[in-house]
């Protein structure tokens, strides 16, 4: 019994430094595409369960600009809303800085230059263990595969 208990002493900060790797720029950059939309669960909500208006899209995140490369049949790209021209960066989110719908852990803000980007309150990403992503975008969450 005290053997096993060492064993998993010694293994438990292996295990901590594995899955808690800080999230920066670099790890986003790439290209994604969105595989599944999940709705908030609220009255009067505008999107639906893999909603067509965001299924197959495909967001481009570079080291200095974020860009919507693919839009849809039922919803187009509006470059001026959509995008971002200046350098992109990451913050924690927590409190007020989280759509209160969408409480997780280890997801970031989104920012273009000094502006939040995306819809009000501003996109939220969370980079999943398994290499895929969550977009926290406008009242859905948006799952994205990196294809690049």
């Amino acid at each position: 019994m005290r053997v096993a208990s060492l064993i998993c002493a010694l293994l438990l900060p292996l295990s901590v430094v594995a899955t808690a790797a800080p999230v920066t720029w670099s790890n986003v950059v790439g290209e994604w595409q969105v595989v599944a939309v999940t709705p908030k669960k609220e009255v009067g909500q505008l999107y639906i369960k893999n909603d067509p208006q965001f299924m197959g899209a495909r967001v481009a995140f570079k080291p200095n600009a974020i860009t919507w490369t693919r839009g849809t049949d039922e919803r187009s790209i509006n470059p001026y809303v959509d995008n971002c021209n200046a350098k992109p960066r990451l913050s924690a989110a927590n409190g007020a800085g989280q759509d209160r719908d969408f409480t997780f852990r280890y997801g970031f803000n989104v920012s273009c230059g000094n502006q939040a980007w995306g819809p009000a309150p501003g996109a939220v990403i969370s980079v999943l263990a398994d290499g895929n992503a969550r977009l926290f975008w406008d009242g859905a969450e948006l799952a994205l595969h990196r294809i690049k």
